[in-house]
C-alpha cells in the first residue's frame, strides 16, 4: 500500500466494489472515507461513519490503538484481530497517509477477512492430532504384544495365538482406518469425480442389506425395509451411494441391541426420495447431535472403538450425500434410537 495516495472521484466507487473493508482518517483519527464492506464491518448505516472520532465508530480498542500509533509514528502496521462484533478474524494493513514534505495528515487501513483461513488451520491441525492419535492407539497395541511374543511368550502356544489374534484385529483396525481416510480424501479433494445416472434406490438397498446380512444374522435383528411403490430413480454415483447406505445401515446394526429392529423407508418427497433408517439402539443425546457428522466425533469413544468404529463412516456419509446435491440429517432421543436420513433428487 503506498504511503501517498491521491484521491480523486473514481476512488470511492473502486473502493465500493472492494470485498475488503477499508477507512481513512484524517489526523484526528476522525473517519472521511468508508466503503461498504466497512460499513457491514462496523455494524454502520450507509455514509454513517462519515466525519465521526474512529473511537466512536468501532469499540475494537486493538482497531483504535493501532490507528493512533499509526497517526503518532508514521509506522505501517501489519496486525491480525479479532472482531467482538462478530467474531470474524481480520488482518489489518494500515498505513500514515503523508504530504510532500513527510507530514502526516491521516491514515488508511484495509481490512481482510480471515476468518475462513483460521478456522482451516483449526480444523487441520485438529484432524492431524486426530489421525495421530487413532494411529497410535492400534499400533501401541501392536507393538505391545510382539514385545511380549519375542520375550518368549512364542513358547506358550495358547497365549501365542490369543496375542496373534489380537494383533490380526488391531491391524484389521488400522486397515479400515486407512481406507476410510483414504475414502475421505478422495471425496474431499474432488479426486473421485462423481458422474451421475438413474441409480434405483430400492435395487442399491437391497444389495446393502444383503451385504450385511451376516452382522444381521449375528445380533440376530429384525430389518424391514419399506419403500414406495414405483419409486423414481435417483440421479448419482451408484457405488458412492452405496457405501452411504453400507456406512449408515452398520452404523445402525452396531448400535442396535441384540434381537433388535431396524427400519428402512424409502419414499418421495416433491423432487427428491428422502430415505431413513432407524434402529432401536440407546439413542443420541441431544448435544450431540450437531457434531455427529464431524470426522473422528463418537458419542462413546470406547464403545465405538470395541465395536470397530473408525470414527469416519458419518462424515463419509455428509460428504457422498452433499457432493451429490443431497441433504442428510438426524434426529435422536436418549432411549429411543436414532434415525438418520439422506435425501437424493430424482430424475
Amino acid at each position: 500500500m503506498a504511503s501517498m495516495v491521491r484521491w480523486d472521484n473514481n476512488i470511492p466507487g473502486i473502493l465500493n466494489s472492494m470485498i475488503d473493508g477499508v477507512i481513512v482518517c484524517d489526523k484526528e483519527a476522525r473517519i472521511t472515507m468508508a466503503n461498504k464492506a466497512a460499513e457491514n464491518l462496523f455494524l454502520a448505516r450507509e455514509g454513517s461513519l462519515l466525519n465521526i472520532p474512529l473511537h466512536q465508530a468501532s469499540s475494537e480498542r486493538a482497531i483504535n490503538n493501532m490507528i493512533d500509533g499509526v497517526l503518532s509514528t508514521g509506522k505501517e502496521v501489519f496486525a491480525e484481530t479479532r472482531f467482538d462484533s462478530n467474531n470474524r478474524f481480520y488482518r489489518v494493513h494500515a498505513v500514515a497517509l503523508t504530504d510532500v514534505g513527510g507530514g502526516i495528515f491521516g491514515a488508511v487501513a484495509v481490512f481482510h477477512d480471515v476468518t475462513e483461513a483460521r478456522n482451516f488451520d483449526q480444523m487441520r491441525s485438529e484432524f492431524v492430532g486426530n489421525v495421530s492419535h487413532e494411529l497410535r492407539t492400534p499400533l501401541t497395541s501392536i507393538k505391545g504384544f510382539v514385545e511380549t511374543l519375542l520375550d518368549g511368550a512364542l513358547a506358550n502356544t495358547d497365549t501365542c495365538r490369543r496375542f496373534l489374534s489380537i494383533i490380526d484385529t488391531e491391524t484389521e483396525r488400522l486397515n479400515r482406518l486407512i481406507e476410510d481416510l483414504l475414502t475421505l480424501s478422495s471425496i474431499e479433494s474432488k479426486e473421485r469425480i462423481v458422474k451421475p445416472v438413474p441409480v434405483s434406490l430400492v435395487r442399491v438397498l437391497r444389495n446393502v442389506t444383503n451385504i450385511m446380512s451376516p452382522q444381521i444374522s449375528e445380533k440376530r435383528l429384525h430389518v424391514e425395509f419399506i419403500y414406495t411403490d414405483g419409486l423414481e430413480p435417483v440421479m448419482g454415483d451408484e457405488d458412492l451411494i452405496g457405501q452411504v447406505f453400507i456406512n449408515l445401515l452398520d452404523n445402525a446394526i452396531k448400535y442396535s441391541p441384540r434381537g433388535g429392529k431396524i427400519i428402512i423407508r424409502s419414499r418421495r418427497r416433491e423432487h427428491r426420495v428422502v430415505t431413513t433408517i432407524n434402529d432401536t439402539g440407546m439413542g443420541i443425546p441431544r448435544e450431540s447431535i450437531s457434531r455427529i457428522f464431524e470426522r473422528f466425533y463418537r458419542v462413546d469413544k470406547a464403545r465405538s472403538r470395541r465395536q470397530g468404529g473408525t470414527g469416519l463412516g458419518l462424515a463419509i456419509v455428509k460428504h457422498i450425500v452433499e457432493s451429490h446435491g443431497g441433504e442428510v440429517f438426524v434426529d435422536s432421543e436418549i432411549g429411543k434410537g436414532a434415525t438418520f436420513g439422506v435425501s437424493f433428487l430424482v430424475v
